[in-house]
């Protein structure tokens, strides 16, 4: 039987039809062991059978909620799709909304969601990927966390990394497992149900990551990329790891796919995703200035599609303050990582883009001594 294309795919046909939702007044002693008990990162808030909005596990602990804290304090706003977008177009919007699921709404009412993992279901079984292996698309030379670190130690580089779960390793960088934001929320329920606050440092300080870690879901390089998200979908994990010789050469994140689905969408321009900034949204417009004019000069050599840049700020003595930016960037054929740091935040974009321009001209170079030493032969 042929595999159809993702853009002939629309969301009813992915969706799940089964919502789990909690209300404004809700307490996040509630909703936590709900969306554990359902293995879920976000949940959709109803009020009076309306859709008023999400509460996202990160948003608890980032915002250190305590257990009484209300879901309307912690709302985010969602976009509600329509059954009948497509597939490709719904992948956009969960990245331009930044959200790990998308509410599906017709005539008035939440009728189903659709999650990352959905998208990886449908990636899975379309023709656009059949040819593609794990390397297009993995990041390469992941960051990791060592078994023996604490909890709170993993917390923080996932922060760093903009990342849900890193890979584990021993003192000889072997890969042992894997650790998310999920497996360190787990540690703070209680017996009863009831979450301890999540910024509970002082019980998780001497936690080992070890302690929690989750057995490492892995592929070897060069392996089918269509394998690999069925082990992604069969495991029901949004991490998969590119495995060499028992250590961690890549990493494949659920993120990373969605990416790869929105690429098919039929349409004009570049789709950025900038993350890292939520407190920072002013900024926004002069990084976005700085892009397109970054964009329209790389434009005659590729197509760019997506870019996601991760921002972290990491404060120095004073008022002084290093900026890290991390990078994927994404034409109709190539995947492409980078970063850059600097104590300045827009020198330090300037200086990875024009790292991206250099590489895409090398590359291009190389493509152009190959066909002359392909027709010379």
């Amino acid at each position: 039987m042929p595999k159809l294309r993702l853009r002939d795919f629309k969301v009813r046909d992915f969706m799940s039809r089964e919502v789990v939702t909690g209300t404004a007044d809700e307490p996040v002693s509630e909703l936590l062991p709900r969306m554990h008990s359902h293995d879920i990162h976000e949940i959709p808030i109803l009020d009076r059978k309306k859709l008023v909005g999400l509460v996202a596990m990160r948003a608890i602990s980032r915002r250190k909620a305590p257990p009484d804290t209300k879901a309307k304090t912690l709302l985010e706003s969602a976009p509600e799709a329509s059954p009948d977008l497509g597939l490709a177009e719904a992948a956009e919007l969960l990245l331009s909304s930044g959200h790990r699921s998308l509410p599906i709404g017709e005539k008035g009412k939440l009728v189903g969601i659709l999650s990352r993992t959905d998208i990886i279901r449908a990636l899975a079984g379309s023709e656009e990927i059949a040819g593609l292996t794990v390397d297009e698309v993995m990041t390469p030379q992941p960051q990791c966390v060592s078994s023996e670190e604490t909890v709170v130690q993993a917390r923080t580089v996932m922060a760093d990394l903009g990342e849900r779960a890193v890979p584990v390793v021993d003192p000889h960088r072997r890969l042992v497992g894997v650790v998310g934001i999920k497996d360190i929320a787990d540690l703070f329920l209680r017996p009863k149900g009831r979450p301890r606050e999540l910024g509970g440092d002082k019980e998780a300080v001497k936690v080992t990551v070890g302690s929690v870690m989750r057995p490492p879901v892995s592929v070897p390089p060069g392996s089918p990329l269509p394998k690999a998200l069925d082990l992604m979908v069969k495991h029901n994990i949004s991490t998969m790891i590119v495995e060499a010789d028992r250590e961690p050469v890549g990493i494949i994140t659920s993120l990373d796919l969605v990416e790869l689905a929105a690429r098919f969408r039929a349409r004009e321009g570049l789709l950025v995703q900038i993350s890292g900034l939520e407190e920072q949204s002013d900024v926004y417009d002069a990084m976005y200035d700085i892009i397109q004019k970054a964009m329209r000069r790389v434009s005659g050599l590729v197509t760019p599609r997506v870019l996601n840049l991760h921002v972290v700020q990491y404060k120095a003595e004073g008022d002084k303050s290093k900026w890290s930016l991390r990078a994927r960037f994404a034409t109709d054929h190539e995947m492409h990582h980078l970063k850059h740091f600097d104590w300045d935040l827009f020198k330090a974009l300037d200086g990875l883009l024009d790292q991206l321009e250099a590489r895409i001209k090398e590359q291009k170079d190389l493509r152009v001594s190959a066909r002359k030493r392909h027709h010379g032969s």
